[in-house]
């Protein structure tokens, strides 16, 4: 049995003054106990119950490149003496625009923002002063982030006009009347929802893989017949990358996919564990900022620190044959995972990327949205992680794995092993 007794106290005391014992409500499902770590190295965590575990969760995506990357840790303790934060411009601002510019397909000018909500909620803004309208379509199980209008599930209605219901308490119905939320992969549900509101939505917003929810992969044709129908009628398109960019490839989704949406979301993998989020798109799309029409503001907004963290992360990550070793990585573990569920008698089924997948248990087919991973077998996956990590292999919920520039063969002389004999022991 896993020993978790110091993680255990700490979490305890932590509940007397840390509202939920936790910073973000998603860490309290990944282990019945919340795991404490004391530090980092690698691919690597170390808790304060003395285990040594090897990370496929990469802090929920951020750490591609690991804990204390050298290059990394090299050009933040230099900027660290140049200044922490200046409330006016920096170099470091145009070298990564410059730079995100250059390895991102179609991106011609980039915001910066700290979080994948922030920019999220950039970007609809934004849309919403380019086109004149307010409604937005987004998807069920595509999570952009915490705000009241993007944090919604689809009602009943949902299929047919995109209508939309509160996800959490404190919710206030206002701010869920212009969300649309409609079934991904469905490009007709898309049209419906169009012809219903002429003139009047915004923007379509949508995890080009949807990884936050599954995995599910796009139908073919389905990501460039959203940004058709968007310019059909009027509106834009926007990629959330907040998890595949800078991660499913250099140029994330629009690289891998080869489509170009009017605007893209990043955070996550872009800045390699610091906070850093930002927006890519068309030109003119921004100038809706340079003219007056709407704005775009925040203290730490372009914050040298984490500028400087973003620039070495996407500089590295773009050293030829990064990405191919990444990927290498990820199908090994898919096939391991696949094979041995087979070899010992269960129903697993990967889908995603190389560098970010999920599997699933007792599933027929990939699924294809929410209403279909939602019938995987999701007890038998909580089984399944809790046998990795007493193997010293940590994992995500929802069968989640993130792959990064950190995970060599070493640890998959580590990962196969333990997947086979977490698959016999179920």
């Amino acid at each position: 049995m896993f020993d978790d007794k110091v993680s255990k106290k700490l979490y305890d005391r932590a509940g007397e003054r840390l509202a939920t014992g936790v910073s973000t409500v998603f860490r309290r499902s990944v282990t019945p106990t919340p795991l404490y770590m004391t530090h980092g190295d690698g691919p690597y965590l170390f808790d304060v119950d003395g285990h040594k575990l090897l990370d496929y969760g990469l802090a929920w995506g951020p750490l591609i490149l690991g804990n204390n990357h050298p290059k990394l840790n090299e050009a933040i303790t230099a900027q660290l003496g140049r200044g922490y934060t200046f409330g006016y411009q920096h170099e470091g601002e145009i070298l990564l625009a410059e730079l995100m510019c250059k390895v991102v397909p179609g991106v011609e000018q980039v915001l910066f923002s700290n979080t994948g909500s922030e920019a999220v909620q950039a970007a609809l803004r934004i849309a919403r002063a380019y086109t004149g309208r307010e409604k937005i379509v987004r998807f069920e199980g595509h999570y952009h982030g915490w705000m009241n209008n993007v944090l919604v599930k689809a009602d009943d209605d949902a299929p047919t006009c995109g209508g939309s219901a509160p996800t959490v308490g404190g919710q206030p119905a206002d701010e869920l009347a212009n969300t649309l939320s409609l079934t991904w992969n469905d490009i007709e549900a898309v049209r419906k929802a169009f012809d219903a509101h002429p003139d009047q939505i915004a923007c379509v917003i949508t995890e080009p893989l949807n990884i936050n929810n599954g995995s599910c992969m796009p139908d073919d044709g389905y990501l460039q017949g959203l940004v058709d129908l968007c310019h059909e009628h009027g509106a834009l398109c926007i990629f959330d990358e907040v998890v595949t960019g800078f991660r499913i490839a250099l140029g994330g989704a629009r690289e891998y996919c080869g489509v170009q949406p009017d605007m893209s979301t990043y955070a996550k993998a872009m800045a390699g564990g610091f906070s850093m989020a930002g927006i890519g798109g068309r030109r003119d799309i921004f100038d809706t900022l340079s003219d007056g029409r709407t704005t775009h503001a925040g203290t730490y907004n372009g914050n040298p620190i984490c500028l400087t963290a973003a620039f070495m992360t996407i500089s590295t990550l773009s050293e030829p044959g990064t990405y191919d070793r990444m990927n290498r990585h990820g199908h090994a573990i898919r096939e391991a995972l696949e094979r041995a569920a087979t070899d010992n008698g269960h129903q697993l089924i990967t889908c995603g990327a190389g560098t970010a997948f999920s599997a699933h248990f007792d599933l027929d087919a990939p699924p294809r949205n929410h209403l279909d991973v939602v019938q995987a077998n999701v007890a038998k996956n909580d089984a399944f992680r809790a046998l990795m990590l007493e193997q010293g292999v940590a994992c995500l919920p929802a069968g989640r794995w993130y792959i990064g520039a950190v995970h060599t063969d070493d640890e998959l002389d580590i990962t196969l092993p333990a997947i086979e004999q977490a698959m016999k022991s179920i």
